[in-house]
């Protein structure tokens, strides 16, 4: 049996286990898994997991495609390709995950719904309004035993465990959506995570993201084998151009919301934070710019596509970490770890 997996905190720049070893973890997305991105399917003209759901719904009644995906799912990763993973030498697994794994399959149904005429506002607006109804009578995200999310965490974490890797929870598809790449964000909107309101005036989709958050907190604080909670994936195009600030404002504050959220659950897990830029710019959401009392075991990410590999080359903006250069610049400066979540073969 495996020796247990020691919580990670950190230590200026560092991660370390509670031994005070340091550990650095390299890491394997499972994409394509809990959310399929038509970039890695190579269905680029769907360009979002609701489009392939809708042709298949033209194909075959919601019933069968909901037990197609069931199967999917199951069958995709398993504990076989875990292992396989510990045997090259990994050491962690980034869980990509999308927010409709965490709905009761009434929920679910109710965002297929949406799926079948996305174009029809009025479809879009009776979703929204179920959401702030099911938020308000606190219904979502609960009975955790029986949604599919909780599950796939557990089992990810359990065959994990048993080859000593880490898992880095990784809210890849948010409510609403976190940019306009619908391949990432399986949105029906642009950005909507920072702009639908419902009825009520709430930023809704960010409430249920805080919601969800606390939820998994509230589920996972004392689990070691979670190495770090990634609040959102690739956050991009916030920007005057689509409406919102031009110095992250709109990220800063949905940040220290989760933060505080997290912290309230007294999970002290590490908290990955992405800047604007798909996870890379960080202008006003440096740990002295976050509107939080408790900064502790923060980290930040980097994701490294299109961009150069000489460690000379550089970005004038400090706050841009893509670049090798820049990252360790802006890790010794703020004395925080800084992980890079994805790289790719345009690297």
């Amino acid at each position: 049996m495996a020796q247990p997996l020691s919580p990670l905190h950190a230590a200026g720049p560092r991660m370390l286990d509670a031994t005070g070893r340091e550990v650095v973890l390299r890491g394997y997305n499972v994409g394509g898994w809990l959310l399929q991105e038509s970039y890695m399917l190579g269905t680029d003209t769907l360009n979002s997991q609701w489009r392939i759901r809708q042709g298949l719904l033209r194909t075959m009644p919601e019933a069968e495609m909901e037990k197609f995906y069931q199967q999917f799912r199951q069958n995709f990763i398993t504990e076989a390709d875990i292992n396989f993973l510990a045997r090259q030498g990994f050491n962690c697994v980034r869980l990509p995950l999308h927010y409709d794994l965490f709905l009761t399959p009434a929920q679910r149904h109710a965002r297929t719904e949406v799926t079948r005429d996305p174009n029809n506002p009025r479809k879009l607006d009776t979703y929204v309004r179920q959401l702030s109804t099911w938020y308000q009578k606190n219904q979502l995200f609960d009975e955790s035993e029986k949604l599919e999310g909780f599950r796939f965490i557990d089992d990810v974490v359990k065959w994990c465990a048993a080859n000593r890797m880490y898992v880095v929870l990784d809210l890849h598809a948010a409510p609403g959506g976190q940019g306009t790449d619908r391949n990432i964000n399986d949105n029906f909107r642009p950005l909507d995570l920072w702009k639908r309101r419902d009825a009520k005036g709430r930023l809704i989709y960010q409430d249920l993201t805080v919601r969800l958050w606390q939820k998994l907190a509230a589920r996972y604080r004392r689990e070691a084998g979670i190495a770090m909670y990634d609040f959102l994936n690739e956050p991009h195009n916030l920007n005057p151009a689509n409406g919102l600030s031009a110095d992250n404002q709109e990220l800063n504050t949905l940040y220290s919301r989760l933060i505080d959220a997290v912290r309230a659950q007294d999970d002290q897990h590490l908290l990955l934070l992405e800047g604007n830029g798909y996870g890379n710019e960080y202008t006003n959401l440096t740990p002295d710019k976050l509107a939080v009392s408790n900064k502790s075991n923060l980290a930040y990410n980097a994701h490294r596509y299109w961009c150069s590999n000489d460690p000379k080359a550089s970005d004038p903006n400090p706050n841009q970490i893509n670049l090798l250069h820049n990252l360790v610049a802006f890790r010794e400066r703020w004395q925080v770890p800084v992980w890079v979540g994805e790289t790719g073969e345009n690297s």
